[in-house]
């Protein structure tokens, strides 16, 4: 048994995450950006899991690249040959992504992001990536640590865990609950979790298929009048059928997986070398809110739905990253009063969305002639530009705008397209100013900002902040106030106002010289951008 195995009943973490998933490794990795202390307990294995492939869209991966994650994440899919394929083909200008399995999204108008082409991964290589980061940032991550119960108090959570080697407690500042759909720490918390239940069952695996007489079941998305059968680029086999059966508790098997395709497909078949079968509903069902004291919710703990889109990972990532840099904020001392309840009330309304486009699809996947006719209506829809960038932006998360405090510039709440930059210390690009996590004033030279005194005027956040002078050939202001998320928290179209500047490094970064007390490294870190 390894040392991290071990009990440790009475260790305090100024955070404790339940769940070793992505998103929690990930929300890991955002906190000790930060310098916070937090606890990772995953009750399963390493590798343990289904092995499901995750797709990463735009804006993930726009993130990603703020964080300087991505190149590791496409070295990744590139050395999967199935998936490299995949992403090929995307990039020899195949659509990039479907709405109900109609593969149109993409195909009519030129790409409004950064990253015109999402990635997939299997679901342990994205979390051995998010693991080794969560790791290199000194996060302590133990598994076979199930969180069984919580208590919480003005102070802190007492966390109740069951490990190896019997139960225990460790103590929290707060403690994140990303354990799924069936959330301990939801439910502990006491937070209800409202929403639609079953339409549909999908059974998911993977193994060989033989059908009989010589017919084929080629790989892609057919549609049937008892169902959807798919076959993926990595191997998955998955079949949707309307109805669902009295008993969704018991193992999924693949005899029942192989009834299930006849069934849709209309085919005999043998289904041999199964390596593994699960099920799944479209049920649909969101927290009704995010935080309950010092307990605080992400991922599926926080919000489930059919997974029509591939857009579930992409959700509890971005709630990851929203998330991290107000907790650590609160963590060190001198949040400014309602950042970390912003989380919710920014990433509640997203999520809700999610549900809705993903019901709509399953009513758009239905059988029958009169959904026949509404596909083929949507197709046509599709076909039109304005209509394709909106499911797109709904799919890829690209649409999200941040409700901004009113009389706010209109780039408020927008996410901030990357830039070429030059500074001081030479060329560099929007995206790379944010790997540090932290805010980022930007003072761009040009009209509107000669001699202004801007960055002199934020230097009692520079411990928190970083604040560069910039030219650019295209600066789409005067000067940005760019959240550690990548959204912009101010922008002015100039002349830039000292005094609007620190008004609004006080609304989202507290109080001049307000940060928390640092090591010399870091003060000196903070200095430097």
């Amino acid at each position: 048994m390894t040392t991290s195995q071990l009990p440790h009943g009475g260790e305090h973490f100024d955070v404790v995450i339940a769940g070793g998933g992505p998103v929690g490794l990930l929300l890991a990795a955002e906190l000790r950006l930060h310098g916070v202390p937090v606890l990772v307990l995953e009750q399963g294995r390493p590798g343990d899991g289904e092995p499901r492939t995750l797709a990463l869209h735009a804006r993930t991966l726009e993130t990603l690249d703020r964080r300087g994650l991505l190149a590791d994440f496409v070295r990744a899919q590139e050395s999967l040959p199935g998936l490299a394929d995949h992403r090929r083909a995307l990039d020899d200008g195949a659509a990039r992504g479907h709405f109900a399995g109609l593969y149109r999204l993409g195909r009519h108008t030129g790409p409004r992001t950064e990253q015109p082409h999402g990635i997939a991964l299997p679901h342990h290589v994205l979390r051995e990536l998010l693991a080794r980061r969560a790791g290199e940032l000194g996060a302590v991550v133990r598994y076979g640590h199930e969180v069984t119960g919580l208590a919480q108090d003005e102070h802190g959570v007492t966390v109740h865990v069951r490990t190896p080697d019997g139960e225990t407690t460790v103590r929290g500042g707060f403690l994140v609950g990303c354990d799924g759909g069936r959330s301990a720490v939801r439910k502990g918390a006491g937070i209800d979790f409202p929403g639609t239940g079953p339409s549909l069952v999908c059974r998911m695996g993977r193994g060989a298929i033989e059908v009989h007489g010589g017919g084929e079941l080629p790989a892609g998305w057919r549609r049937t009048d008892s169902g959807w059968f798919m076959r993926m680029p990595d191997g998955r086999i998955a079949v949707s059928e309307w109805g669902v059966p009295e008993d969704l508790e018991g193992p999924a098997t693949a005899d029942e997986l192989a009834g299930a395709i006849e069934r849709v497909t209309g085919q005999r078949i043998t289904l041999t070398d199964v390596d593994f079968v699960t099920r799944f509903t479209d049920s649909a069902r969101q927290a009704s809110r995010y935080r309950a004291g010092r307990v605080l919710l992400a991922g599926d703990a926080a919000h489930i739905h059919y997974p029509a889109g591939g857009q579930g990972a992409n959700l509890g990532l971005q709630d990851a990253v929203n998330l991290g840099w107000k907790l650590a904020a609160e963590c060190r001392g001198g949040a400014p009063a309602g950042l970390l309840d912003s989380y919710g009330a920014e990433r509640h309304p997203v999520a809700a969305r999610v549900l809705e486009n993903t019901r709509a699809q399953v009513a758009l996947m239905r059988p029958g002639p009169q959904v026949d006719a509404l596909r083929a209506l949507f197709l046509e829809l599709m076909a039109m530009d304005e209509v394709n960038q909106y499911l797109s932006d709904i799919i890829h998360a690209t649409g999200i705008r941040y409700e901004p405090a009113p009389g706010s510039h209109p780039l408020a709440g927008s996410f901030a397209r990357d830039l070429p930059l030059t500074t001081a210390s030479g060329p560099t690009r929007l995206a790379e100013l944010l790997r540090r996590g932290r805010p980022l004033l930007v003072v761009f030279d040009g009209p509107g900002s000669e001699g202004s005194d801007a960055p002199a005027a934020a230097a009692g956040w520079a411990d928190r902040v970083g604040i560069v002078r910039a030219a650019a050939e295209d600066p789409y202001a005067a000067a940005l106030l760019v959240r550690p998320d990548g959204y912009l928290a101010w922008a002015s179209d100039g002349p830039v106002d000292p005094g609007a500047v620190r008004a609004a490094l006080t609304a989202w970064c507290g109080a001049e010289g307000g940060g928390a007390e640092r090591t010399g490294t870091e003060a000196e870190e903070a200095r430097a951008v």
